[in-house]
């Protein structure tokens, strides 16, 4: 998707060192925290923890499908987290895992809202 490009370009060619974009629709959300040129970016995605209706929960076929991409329950946010090496050369693969995470939510990128801040 050429919007989550777009962001992921924009975190690593311009701002500083905490730059982030959010991928939302609610109450399911997806961030990227990274910085100008920095070698990692970090996704954080939405856990069970901060969902508070019981219908929104994630199931937990969903929880395992985030633990086989690699997610791991952070314990500071109560989130799921990943880190991943970050370059030009990923963007195009890290689009496409984004996607793959919105998925798992059944969040339709294309109705979802976004949000940039550069530092």
């Amino acid at each position: 998707m050429k919007k989550i490009s777009k962001y992921l370009s924009s975190i690593y060619n311009e701002g500083g060192d905490n730059n982030f974009f959010g991928i939302y629709k609610d109450p399911y959300y997806i961030q990227v925290f990274g910085g100008k040129k920095a070698p990692k970016v970090y996704l954080d995605a939405v856990s069970n923890a901060h969902l508070l209706k019981e219908s929104e929960k994630l199931s937990e076929e969903q929880i395992e499908k985030l633990k086989e991409m690699g997610f791991e329950e952070e314990q500071r946010s109560n989130n799921f987290s990943k880190e991943f090496d970050f370059s030009e050369q990923k963007f195009p693969e890290l689009t496409d895992f984004i996607v793959k995470v919105l998925e798992i939510y059944e969040v339709d990128p294309y109705k979802a809202e976004f949000e940039i801040e550069l530092d």
